[in-house]
């Protein structure tokens, strides 16, 4: 694992995994980003983007005629009666509304006319232009309201298709619904057709409206999550395909025949020079304005009793649906959450005659493609060059330019630029290359755990650390205070020539491993074993001030443990082991001794060569361990008692090779010969 990550992590490992990254990327926003949890994450962005644009200034070719609480609650009832609508439908013709649209299903027969419709008819300001008598008054309010709509001449009246065979109420159109349907169409010629949606009927106006009346559709289908982002120009019945409510307003609002509007299917729709874009399903990304009200608005009970001013409808768009409670639909926008069903549409006839649809097409897509491979190989390689906090950061910042580019195209191009994707190529890279890192620091620390114990074989373990810690080579060397101990096996070499090689070399393996041990246990640092001596330090490479202390304890548990192995090694017939230990405290030159290729860390100076001569003087004195006086001195320092226990004074002893003379404290096992020796206890 730890071959695979290094090869990973390597430059070229680097560059492959970040190309293979990026292109599985690419490739899942090819192959599955049109799957409902993707658009879920990524209309959640587009909503995002809407908000922080905020509302847009709709055009002013639309104006809505709302059928509001107030209306409800004057006029008595709901349904409202038609002869209502016929009087709305007069009074928008005589105002010169260019088109009048009927966002209302007159799925029935409507309520015969009553006395209290009559009263407040006549209450109501006239619809003749001047007459005070309504030729329409009193009678069947479908002949009133049909009769209306013919004399305007330019009324949409809407049917639905039905999505389950429960809810249609017609399944071979009537004539009225399918004149409505598109006259010139222009299918793929390398693929077939193969739109998503299919209705199993239609939800008809009642014929007598429907025959007087231009006709479209006003299904709404909504997305995944609620939200309304597609309109639905082209729905495709018993192969024939019929347009919305918006394309049909548009079309009479600009002065177009059937004949001038084509459906190219998988590109868009034309109505005369003005292309709307659509997607391969032939749906129209739309481009909400704003909240409720955001599309000029007024009440339908101003209207007919009069508030409104004259002239308020000339040559626009005039809608009529309904707000009131239970009246009409409402739909989930980014900026509301009950938007009228007629404010959506009239939303949809704006971007029409504007031109200001959302785009999302094929070079949209190959835009999105190209975010998510240079993203995903970017943040490969800041995450494999950096600092893991650093990466993140700098990762953070990318995916937060790419949000200001989308959102700069969203506001400025209304282009939809994908968001998810490319965010994900970062978050997927930077979570590799961060874990990879992880694992290939880990794999490091391990090697260099092991290099270090494998260096702790060979030199002091506070060496090796401090060997393995440095990037260079110890530049210069330094002077400190160091106590110094020398430990030989007494008798050695005379006990070589009575064993044999592998016994001599089992036997030194035993003593310097009790050595080991001792030198350990009191925060010592082996310097080096010389056949059957060693030589330790305490304070190397940092000094203490319990370092005599430490030196004086490690030799009389030294000298404890060997005549403990003594007794062993007598009573299982083999020779008796015994050592002597010189001890030495003073100033010694740390540093590195060697030649060009190989060095050795050690301590050198006049201390370690009074301390070699010393644990000479252990057979002359005939001690197990002999200290100079500024050991023990620097261990009654440390005020404790026990520090020196059993160290008896010696003598002051002249050092070969030195003019000055040293004093000398003695230790004995108990089974050394006693004489010879002056013994004044140590304090």
């Amino acid at each position: 694992m730890s071959g695979l990550i290094d090869t990973l992590v390597g430059r070229a490992g680097r560059i492959a995994a970040a190309v293979l990254l990026t292109l599985g990327v690419a490739v899942l926003y090819a192959l599955a980003g049109n799957l409902p949890f993707f658009q879920s994450l990524e209309a959640q962005t587009l909503s995002w983007r809407f908000q922080m644009r905020g509302p847009a200034q709709p055009g002013r070719q639309v104006a809505l005629l709302m059928i509001d609480d107030r209306t409800i609650n004057a006029l008595g009832q709901w349904p409202l009666s038609r002869t209502y609508l016929a009087r709305a439908v007069r009074m928008l013709a005589r105002d010169r509304a260019r088109v009048i649209a009927l966002d209302l299903l007159f799925t029935g027969p409507g309520q015969m006319s009553s006395p209290e419709v009559d009263a407040a008819l006549r209450a109501a300001p006239s619809d003749q232009g001047g007459s005070t008598e309504d030729p329409f008054r009193g009678r069947e309010p479908d002949r009133v309201l049909a009769k209306a709509i013919s004399d305007a001449g330019n009324v949409v009246v809407p049917f639905a298709f039905a999505f389950l065979p429960s809810q249609a109420n017609v399944v071979a159109l009537p004539d009225a619904i399918a004149r409505a349907a598109y006259r010139v169409y222009r299918l793929p010629s390398d693929t077939g057709l193969a739109l998503s949606i299919v209705p199993h009927g239609v939800v008809a106006p009642w014929p007598m409206i429907a025959e007087a009346a231009a006709t479209a559709h006003v299904s709404v289908l909504l997305e995944q999550d609620g939200g309304l982002r597609y309109d639905h120009p082209v729905i495709g019945y018993r192969e024939t395909f019929y347009p919305s409510l918006p394309i049909e307003t548009a079309r009479l609002f600009l002065g177009l025949t059937k004949e001038d509007v084509v459906v190219r299917f998988g590109q868009g729709i034309s109505l005369a020079d003005l292309t709307l874009p659509t997607d391969s399903q032939m749906r129209l990304l739309v481009n909400h304005y704003g909240p409720t009200g955001t599309i000029e608005t007024y009440s339908f009970l101003d209207l007919i009793e009069g508030r409104v001013p004259d002239g308020t409808f000339r040559d626009r768009i005039a809608i009529i649906g309904g707000t009131a409670l239970g009246v009409g639909d409402t739909f989930i926008t980014p900026y509301s959450r009950t938007l009228p069903g007629a404010e959506y549409h009239a939303t949809v006839i704006n971007n029409i005659l504007q031109d200001d649809f959302l785009v999302r097409r094929d070079w949209t897509s190959m835009l999105d493609i190209a975010a998510i491979v240079v993203a995903g190989l970017l943040t490969a390689l800041l995450a494999s060059a950096r600092a893991p906090v650093l990466a993140g950061g700098m990762a953070a910042i990318l995916m937060a330019a790419w949000g200001v580019v989308a959102l700069a195209a969203f506001v400025w191009g209304n282009t939809w630029l994908n968001f998810t994707f490319p965010a994900g190529a970062i978050v997927v890279s930077f979570v590799w290359f961060a874990m990879t890192g992880a694992v290939h620091e880990q794999g490091l620390r391990r090697r260099a755990e092991r290099h270090r114990r494998n260096l702790s074989r060979y030199v002091p373990s506070t060496v090796a650390t401090t060997l393995a810690d440095r990037d260079q080579p110890f530049q210069s060397d330094r002077t400190q205070d160091a106590a110094v101990m020398f430990i030989d096996m007494i008798g050695f070499t005379r006990l070589s020539e009575t064993i044999s090689p592998a016994d001599g070399m089992t036997l030194l393996r035993a003593f310097h491993s009790r050595v080991e041990a001792a030198v350990s246990a009191h925060n010592g640092t082996l310097d080096k074993f010389m056949g059957d001596g060693a030589m330790a330090t305490f304070g190397v490479p940092e000094p203490r001030a319990t370092d005599c202390r430490d030196a004086v304890a490690c030799a009389r548990d030294l000298a404890k443990d060997i005549a403990a192995w003594r007794g062993e090694l007598t009573a299982a017939g083999h020779p008796p082991v015994r050592i002597g230990i010189g001890l030495h405290h003073g100033p010694v030159m740390v540093g590195e001794l060697g030649g060009k290729r190989q060095v050795q860390f050690t301590v050198t100076g006049d201390t370690v060569n009074v301390a070699s001569r010393i644990e000479a003087l252990t057979r002359e004195h005939k001690a197990t361990i002999l200290a100079s006086d500024a050991v023990i001195e620097a261990a009654r320092a440390t005020a404790d008692e026990d520090a020196t226990e059993g160290f008896v004074w010696l003598t002051n002893q002249q050092i070969r090779g030195r003019d000055r003379t040293v004093g000398l404290w003695g230790w004995r096992d108990g089974s050394e010969d006693d004489s010879g020796g002056k013994s004044t206890p140590a304090a």
